[in-house]
Formats: C-alpha cells, structure tokens, sequence
C-alpha cells in the first residue's frame, strides 16, 4: 500500500492530526511495526492544526522532516497540488483543499520519492 492511501485512512478515521497521519503511513509503508508506526506519529502530536514551524502545514512539515535530503521537492510537489501554498493558515481558513486532501498529497510526494 502507498504512503498517501495509508495517510489519508489514518486521517479520515480520526487516529491523529495532518502530521501524525503521514509519519504513520510513512512508517507502515517502511515495514514498521504498527507500535513503531504509531510511535512515531505520537512524535508529530503537537504539529497538527497550524502548530508546525513557521506554520508549515503539519503534513507537509512531517513529509519534510521525513525525507530532509529532499524537503524542496517535497515541498514543491506539495505546492501544486495546493494551488501554491505550503501554510496552514493560507489553506484551511481558505479552503485551498480539505486537510485530509493536504495528507494524501504530501504522502503522494513521498510515494514519488520512494517509487
């Protein structure tokens, strides 16, 4: 299963925020545990909602600080998808795209990266 799909069903079912939701389904896609898996989305708990640095979209932060050799192009791949925006505060209040569209696409980079 992909990143994105796995991401997105965390999401959808209510089990974490943007950003834990996508270091969950990086973790599983990487063979993880679902005890590591969901270890470490227990580490992004706090970065949902705005609160990622710089208020980053926590799932856009998370796929970052997953693959930091690769966070411009993540970023990049990101930002198509959400009509050029990378901040919390410029998608939700907006309604650029819905949260659980902003972690498929951030787990859509992170399959493109790791395909």
């Amino acid at each position: 299963m992909k990143i994105s799909e796995i991401s997105k069903k965390f999401h959808a079912e209510h089990k974490g925020n943007c950003a834990m939701s996508v270091a969950y389904g990086y973790a599983i896609a990487h063979g993880k545990s679902e005890a590591e898996a969901l270890q470490t989305a227990d580490f992004f708990r706090n970065l949902g909602g705005g609160k990622a640095p710089g208020g980053t979209c926590g799932a856009l932060y998370a796929a970052k600080m997953l693959e930091p050799d690769h966070a411009d192009g993540l970023e990049d791949m990101f930002r198509r998808g959400a009509k050029n925006c990378a901040l919390c505060r410029e998608i939700r209040p907006n309604g650029v795209i819905p949260c659980n569209r902003c972690v498929e696409l951030a787990g859509e980079a992170l399959d493109f990266l790791n395909s």
